[in-house]
């Protein structure tokens, strides 16, 4: 049995709390958060919200498996065998190299040199390091990987990307300084897409940018150039657009409909609309399970290329930011 751990009180973690039921082989063992009592009250608001939904189905109490919460991160550190880290993006790298298998929210890296370190430490040690992309594991992503394969489409010419929502510019995605952004925020999803796709041989990335009063991006462009290629990245917190994934090939294009980091509807589409192919796929819950399941299966010894392969996407992402950044 896996011993989790949570860093993190926000509302990813009770999300991620939640996908846990659906794992076999991992419990969360603790929540940390280095502000007194915030560990304490996530715990004891979920407590409530299980007991609520225990008592409707006729259970006792005892079938919730209560976290040890705690603001003491030696304490933690002993409770668990790997982290969920699900803090602010600004704390993330001194997680990571704290000693214990990893599973970080995105973006994991904001610098070449903080993936270098991490990754080279994680394999001194042993340990697994993987950034939580979801949509990597989920089967849909995977299908549409199959059918670009395949070569259903022909040769992939262009793949645009868009994650886009509306929020609030008081939160963190607007204010936590040296992080904040549209792109910082949802572009890690984007370039899974175009990378998965298009490889790392990019002659160049350039940015445009629509800035608030702060300098904050709130919508942002991100073009790659390859040979013979163009990858498109979009990211969005103050405008809204279409949050579709569109791939076209020489022989026909592949559209998955919004929202295409949930893939759940592919279309496959040639010159002749007629000939239009449609899958549907499963995407379960809020979509962590999978990269749970993923992450489980990789401290057990199981699909280790995959990972190695993830693990280099991570580094490249994190050059993008670095470069965004400059």
């Amino acid at each position: 049995m896996v011993r989790f751990g949570i860093i993190g009180t926000g509302r990813i973690a009770k999300r991620f709390m939640k996908e846990m039921e659906h794992v076999e082989e991992a419990v969360v063992a603790a929540v940390y958060n280095p502000h007194e009592g915030h560990a304490a009250e996530f715990v004891g608001a979920l407590q409530d919200e299980v007991a609520e939904l225990l008592k409707s189905a006729a259970f006792g109490l005892s079938a919730f498996s209560k976290p040890v919460a705690t603001s003491n991160i030696e304490e933690f550190w002993n409770l668990i065998d790997a982290v969920y880290i699900a803090s602010p993006h600004s704390t993330h790298f001194e997680y990571t190299i704290m000693g214990k298998h990893v599973l970080c929210e995105k973006p994991m890296l904001l610098t070449e040199a903080e993936g270098n370190k991490a990754f080279k430490l994680a394999d001194k040690k042993g340990l697994v390091l993987m950034e939580g992309l979801k949509t990597a594991y989920c089967p849909g992503f995977n299908k549409v990987l199959q059918l670009v394969d395949s070569g259903i489409i022909g040769q992939v010419k262009h793949v645009s990307a868009a994650f886009t929502k509306l929020t609030g510019q008081d939160g963190r995605e607007f204010n936590d300084k040296g992080v904040a952004g549209s792109f910082i925020e949802l572009g890690s999803y984007g370039m899974l897409a175009v990378f998965s796709l298009l490889g790392y041989d990019y002659r160049d990335v350039s940015f445009n940018s629509l800035n608030n009063s702060d300098g904050v991006d709130i919508y942002t462009v991100a073009s790659f150039e390859y040979d013979g290629a163009i990858g498109t990245v979009i990211s969005g917190l103050g405008a809204k657009t279409e949050g579709q994934l569109l791939i076209a090939g020489t022989e026909g294009y592949i559209r998955v409909q919004a929202p295409w980091w949930q893939t759940r509807h592919i279309e496959v589409c040639f010159e002749d609309p007629s000939k239009t192919i449609s899958y549907e796929q499963e995407f379960a819950g809020d979509g962590l399970r999978y990269e749970i399941r993923a992450f489980v299966d990789r401290i057990n010894g199981e699909n280790l290329d995959q990972l190695l392969g993830y693990n280099r996407m991570s580094l490249e992402m994190g050059k993008v930011v670095e470069k965004l950044k400059q």
